[in-house]
């Protein structure tokens, strides 16, 4: 189905969009991890960081250091990294994700579009070995300056966990806003 609702983010700002601690801490919770190893693409800037922004992950890299050319993207003995791709390079960065957990027999979360009737998710999605956590609604993603926007993103959003094992695409629905389980 095409999307309707054009756009409202200016094109030098779509790739700035920050990831919602709500979806970090329904990500977290679907693992059942308490931290990701790495977050390989942090939008990080020192005004507006502090512990709580990057709690979620053991370390990050960031724009500068461009986890695209990487040689590992996984950190000490965790073996979960967390990937919020900038939008315009989300396939390329699919593509890394999927070198990096067939090289390293590890884990890689990634927030991408929930779009399987696409030509690019046929092409990317169909045949790799991923578990597709879809979410019961959206998700609001911030503003590159961390404050809450007034408009949510007009696509819906999905988690795609890469795995080192056989599984095929394996699609879980969930509720946004995962309580513990003790």
């Amino acid at each position: 189905m095409a999307i309707l609702n054009k756009s409202q983010t200016e094109k030098q700002n779509k790739d700035y969009w920050r990831t919602s601690e709500l979806l970090i801490n329904d990500a977290l919770k679907l693992l059942n991890i308490k931290s990701f190893g790495i977050d390989v693409c942090c939008h990080f800037e020192p005004a507006i960081n502090d512990i709580n922004i990057i709690k979620h992950a053991e370390t990050y890299i960031d724009e500068e250091e461009n986890s695209l050319d990487s040689y590992s993207w996984f950190h000490g003995s965790n073996p979960t990294a967390f990937c919020n791709p900038p939008f315009s390079r989300k396939w390329e960065f699919f593509q890394k994700a999927v070198e990096q957990v067939n090289k390293w027999s590890q884990q890689v979360l990634m927030v991408l579009p929930y779009t399987p009737a696409t030509k690019a998710w046929s092409d990317n999605i169909h045949g790799q070995n991923c578990i597709i956590y879809v979410p019961d609604g959206r998700y609001q993603y911030l503003l590159p300056n961390g404050k809450k926007s007034a408009s949510s993103c007009n696509f819906e959003t999905c988690l795609v966990l890469i795995v080192p094992f056989k599984c095929g695409n394996v699609i879980v629905n969930y509720k946004r806003g995962l309580k513990c389980i003790d």
